[in-house]
Parts: C-alpha cells; sequence; structure tokens
C-alpha cells in the first residue's frame, strides 16, 4: 500500500510539473520577434494621440533587451535595442534609454546605427538627465571614433557646451553674435 501511495503521489507530481502554462514558455526567435515589432507599431501609432500606454511600451522595451540577451549575435538585436532607446526615451525612462543606447554603442559597434546611438546616449545623459559629467567623456568619445560623421560637428559643439556649463541655446546665442560682430 505504501509503494502504491508513493508512485500515485510521484505520478502526480510528474504531471503537474510537465505540465507548464503557455505563458510561462519561452518564445521562439520569430515570436519574439514578430511580437517585438508589432508591439513597436503599435507604439508609433500611439505617438500622436494624448496617451501613449506606457506599460505596453516597457513591456516593448523588456522584449528587446530580451531579445538581445537571448540572440545577442542575431542582426536585429542592435535594431530592436535602438527602438527600445527611442521608446524608453519617449515615455521619460531617460536612464534606461542613455544605457541601451550604451549598450548598442559598445556591443555592436558595426551597426550601421552605433555611432548614433553613442551621440543619442551623450545627447540623454547631458540634455535630459542634466548629467554633463558622464555626457563629455560620451561625447569625447563619439569625435574621437567617428570623428567624419554628419553630426560630428554638433556633437562638438554640445561638448563645448557641457564642458563650459552653458545651455545649447546660450552657446548658439553666442555663436550668432559673434556672427554679427564680424
Amino acid at each position: 500500500m505504501k509503494n502504491l501511495t508513493f508512485f500515485l503521489i510521484m505520478a502526480i507530481s510528474l504531471l503537474f510539473t510537465a505540465c507548464g502554462s503557455p505563458a510561462e514558455e519561452e518564445l521562439n526567435r520569430d515570436q519574439l520577434s514578430g511580437l517585438i515589432q508589432e508591439m513597436e507599431s503599435n507604439f508609433q501609432q500611439q505617438l500622436g494621440q494624448v496617451g501613449v500606454d506606457t506599460a505596453a511600451a516597457r513591456t516593448m522595451v523588456e522584449k528587446a533587451e530580451e531579445f538581445a540577451r537571448r540572440f545577442p549575435r542575431d542582426t536585429l538585436a542592435p535594431k530592436f535595442l535602438f527602438q527600445a532607446a527611442n521608446v524608453s526615451r519617449g515615455i521619460g525612462d531617460f536612464e534606461r534609454s542613455a544605457s541601451l543606447w550604451g549598450q548598442i554603442a559598445s556591443d555592436y559597434e558595426n551597426y550601421q546605427r552605433a555611432p548614433e546611438a553613442l551621440f543619442f546616449q551623450a545627447f540623454t545623459l547631458d540634455n535630459d538627465l542634466d548629467d554633463a559629467v558622464r555626457a563629455i567623456p560620451k561625447y569625447e568619445s563619439f569625435l574621437l571614433r567617428y570623428p567624419k560623421h554628419p553630426i560630428a560637428r554638433d556633437a562638438a559643439l554640445l561638448l563645448e557646451a557641457a564642458k563650459s556649463g552653458k545651455s545649447a541655446d546660450d552657446m548658439v546665442k553666442e555663436f550668432q553674435q559673434k556672427q554679427q560682430d564680424e
């Protein structure tokens, strides 16, 4: 009788552990990719509206991070991270967006938008988080790595502003004043 009870308990335990719910199962690459693209598309449609579903936006960001974690060598990983950084910035999660852009710049140097990611990281740190101390090395790194990039001139101006403690608007006004004086 003890053996029968033991085997019955084991059978029931195995039955419960073998039957995981579909929500617990990991999505495969294509499912996860499709979900991220659908969520990003929905978020883009919401941008023109008054309210944005921040919970859905955060979920999209989490799924993009999951994709990059699970498939780091996939060519879609940096693309999804870039979208996630944009979405994070759009909902006011500046620390996360700066972190994601930094991840792209360091982990995906060959990605075509890696220079922009580094610039946006510096700009977000500087402009949105008002953290010139962390922004200055990012601007400098951008200028060292991409001196001929189309936004290098902007990066140089922003770097100068960050170092001086002046706002970008103040720098523009000074520049315009110098132009008029000459």
